[in-house]
């Protein structure tokens, strides 16, 4: 019974730890991207200034 307790709880562990890293991905993944977009529209706003 012991064995099976352990068991459930170490896979309720693997799965807490994975969704963790896939939110934290996520996350850093939305950051960059949002970083990314807002560089090209001051690349925009600079090249129709310099136009």
């Amino acid at each position: 019974m012991k064995d099976i307790l352990d068991t459930v709880i170490l896979i309720m562990f693997v799965i807490m730890v994975a969704m963790f890293i896939i939110n934290f991905n996520r996350q850093q993944i939305k950051k960059h991207t949002d970083k990314v977009a807002k560089n090209e529209e001051k690349n925009k706003a600079k090249d129709t200034i310099n136009e």
